[in-house]
């Protein structure tokens, strides 16, 4: 009898494990040096990006009417699925064209900033020492800016890949 509680309870807890990341979305982070990172996973400080508070409604009244068996996933139709899917495409799509400007302009500020560091080499200028290591850390801060951006890119192109 145990075994059986058991068995139950073990696939209550998957379906709700696989309910839940269903209904989970995308979430954007931006930290304190307004760095923005995307997962899929709930982060402290994240914002959800597609609207699913109607998702979590559907998910949590198919919960509460009925014991959840393996065929018991909430059902949406066609229509309203296909309206999730452009929803969430769009936002997808909306993120891409905004990191993809981001990455554009922190670019250009490197190639600036390189060209403007050779410039003072040619010319000979004599720079304060620590003129020299802010450039420096300058370059080495916005490269570090481009691969985050890089990064966020190509994760929102596979999520976009995915649909």
């Amino acid at each position: 009898m145990w075994q059986k509680n058991f068995a139950i309870a073990s696939v209550l807890a998957a379906l709700f494990t696989i309910m839940t990341h269903a209904v989970a979305g995308i979430y954007k982070l931006v930290d304190e040096n307004g760095h923005i990172t995307y997962t899929n996973t709930p982060v402290k400080g994240g914002q959800k990006l597609q609207t699913s508070s109607s998702e979590t409604r559907v998910v949590a009244k198919a919960m509460t009417k009925a014991p959840l068996t393996i065929g018991g996933f909430p059902k949406v139709t066609d229509s309203q699925q296909k309206k999730r899917d452009i929803n969430r495409r769009q936002i997808l799509e909306s993120e891409l064209a905004s990191e993809t400007k981001h990455l554009v302009e922190i670019q250009q500020a490197l190639n600036e900033a390189i060209k403007n560091m050779r410039s003072a080499a040619n010319h000979n200028t004599q720079l304060l020492p620590d003129t020299d290591v802010s450039e420096n850390e300058n370059i080495n801060k916005l490269r570090k800016q481009i691969s985050l951006h890089e990064r966020n890119i190509m994760a929102l192109r596979a999520e976009l890949g995915n649909r």
